[in-house]
């Protein structure tokens, strides 16, 4: 794979992963009933972020960058 193709994928991956954690977001809502605005929900978003920061980090060292 060339640079150019590399790059894309790190792209691509980043999007993707940004895209499934808002979709698990708003299923994890509707499923357990969560309400907007509450402590529940940004317990929940904060959860979420944690998860995605961890696996962008992971993603990052898979391509050499850290």
């Amino acid at each position: 794979m060339n640079k150019e193709e590399i790059e894309q994928r790190k792209i691509t991956l980043d999007h993707m992963i940004d895209e499934k954690f808002g979709e698990i977001f708003f299923l994890a809502k509707d499923e357990f009933d969560i309400k907007n605005k509450t402590p529940e929900e940004q317990k929940l978003w904060d959860l979420l972020e944690t998860f995605k920061g961890q696996l962008k980090k992971k993603c990052k060292s898979h391509f050499g960058e850290e």
